[in-house]
């Protein structure tokens, strides 16, 4: 089946017309063509996800315990952050994927109030919250600590099919802390709806 490949960037609006049965959020992008593509990029080919440790939900420590094999959590670099995911293992590749970001998902505008919640666009002026602030229903990727500037930053949060994930955006040695920031689109579409805390105690 051919692929073809967008940049939202360049993009017009006879594109949803071309893709008529997309969502901009069932683009992923590709780091190294920097492009959007749907489903599997034509030169890289299909982006790989990394899968949490499975842990029930309700468990107490469910957070700490699903995350991927090679991360830790540890005291963050970023001056009363609290705590933070750190690579222990080989070097991360540009492009790799870590999600979904896991929580209690709710409507209200008390849901963004809390340092651990992501805002998902469901629809024109319609959204909901996911909050991984409850460490029994998270996953791993709620520790993960927001970049200070683009220097420091290693991912990039999205949506994905109205769910968040992660995506390193450069190459991640042993010893580095995964530091997220958010898809120039992400913060586009969301805008001043964009509530998500940085650098906050975790």
């Amino acid at each position: 089946m051919d692929v073809k490949m967008y940049s939202l960037r360049e993009r017009n609006g006879c594109v949803y017309q071309e893709v008529s049965e997309s969502q901009d959020d069932d683009y992923l992008y590709c780091e190294k063509c920097q492009n959007f593509f749907i489903d599997s990029c034509a030169v890289h080919g299909p982006p790989t996800f990394v899968k949490d440790s499975a842990v029930d939900k309700g468990h107490p420590h469910r957070s700490a315990l699903t995350l991927p094999p090679g991360l830790r959590i540890g005291p963050s670099c970023i001056p009363e952050a609290g705590l933070g995911v750190w690579n222990e293992a080989a070097d991360l590749p540009m492009g790799l994927h870590f999600g979904l970001y896991e929580g209690h998902i709710a409507e209200d505008e008390e849901a963004a109030k809390s340092r651990y919640s992501w805002l998902i666009a469901k629809g024109r002026n319609c959204y909901e919250y996911v909050d991984g602030k409850g460490k029994s229903w998270a996953n791993g990727m709620r520790y993960v600590n927001c970049a200070r500037d683009d220097g420091e930053q290693n991912l990039v949060a999205f949506q994905y099919r109205r769910q968040i994930f992660y995506r390193t955006c450069r190459v991640m040695g042993p010893g580095c802390e995964l530091l997220v920031s958010y898809e120039d689109e992400y913060g586009q579409e969301l805008g001043s709806k964009w509530k998500r805390a940085c650098g906050q105690e975790r």
